[in-house]
């Protein structure tokens, strides 16, 4: 009966590591670059799973994960408010001067609103804005379906119709998060963001990553 090979592992001294050729060292070196690539990898994927958050928080989490997903995953630099814990503000990365007052509803199993419009442009007037002054409402609408199938309904047109009139821009939860995966894939969209912001409506981004300003 032939012996039992050793564990190459086991009681190995751990000097022996320093007697060595060239293809070992070369080895040790691919596995250290190796490892390191997988972190980097989990690292991005990490972020990217953390990015859809806004998807499923709630209340003033769902404001500060938010904020952060603004600033960090758009870079479109984002503070909360203090006045109130669906507020937040878009803000001047140079010298912090707040350019757009945003607000952050949700609805488990509903859509944007009338009421939800109303209540941006009362807290903008009481903010000392004008009424053409940006301002972002941003929806977690239909939260609590099983599917984004049925999350992915459209806002109602006369909805971004009053939206466009009253200044406001809506975007939903869920186009900010494909707004960010069109970036990551190298296609810019946040210009075009920035541009329906002037406006208001509903800023949409379908499944297939493609941006469309609804006016009404």
């Amino acid at each position: 009966m032939a012996p039992e090979n050793p564990d190459p592992k086991k009681d190995y001294p751990q000097y022996l590591d320093t007697l060595q050729d060239d293809t070992e060292a070369s080895i040790r070196e691919r596995v250290a670059e190796l490892r390191a690539e997988i972190d980097r990898l989990e690292s991005q994927l990490d972020e990217t799973r953390k990015s859809k958050q806004i998807l499923f928080l709630m209340g003033g989490e769902l404001r500060d994960e938010l904020v952060r997903f603004l600033t960090v995953g758009l870079d479109l630099p984002a503070k909360v408010s203090e006045e109130s814990s669906d507020a937040f503000w878009l803000v001047a990365e140079a010298v912090g001067e707040e350019w757009c007052l945003g607000e952050v509803r949700e609805s488990a199993s509903g859509n944007v609103t009338r009421e939800m419009l109303a209540r941006v442009e009362i807290n903008r007037h009481d903010a000392g804005k004008p009424d053409d002054f940006p301002a972002l409402l941003v929806v977690n609408s239909f939260h609590e379906k099983e599917n984004l199938e049925d999350r992915d309904q459209a806002v109602p047109p006369e909805m971004a119709r009053r939206a466009n009139e009253d200044h406001i821009l809506v975007v939903r939860t869920l186009d900010l998060v494909r707004l960010r995966q069109k970036e990551q894939s190298g296609f810019a969209g946040i210009k075009d963001l920035l541009e329906a912001l002037r406006e208001g409506g509903w800023f949409e981004v379908n499944a297939t990553l493609i941006s469309k300003h609804h006016r009404d």
